[in-house]
């Protein structure tokens, strides 16, 4: 395939559709391994969130902050 200048138009035609048809699968793997690592990841995280302990203590102390400085008195 080196010299595609001697291969008939009909050669040249199923070559490239061979191509073309790999490139999709190529592609539709891809998009599957893509999918995979997202639903992965969204799954250790929600993991993480079910094993995260709540300091309900230090969300109140954030949120007074927040509030102070969109006050413009910050502490």
């Amino acid at each position: 395939m080196n010299d595609l200048s001697r291969l008939s138009k009909e050669d040249l035609k199923r070559v490239l559709d061979e191509t073309e048809g790999h490139i999709g699968e190529i592609r539709a793997e891809l998009e599957r391994r893509e999918q995979s690592d997202q639903h992965e990841a969204v799954d250790s995280l929600e993991l993480h969130l079910e094993q995260a302990q709540v300091n309900w203590t230090e969300v109140k102390a954030f949120f007074q902050q927040v509030l102070a400085e969109l006050r413009g008195k910050s502490k």
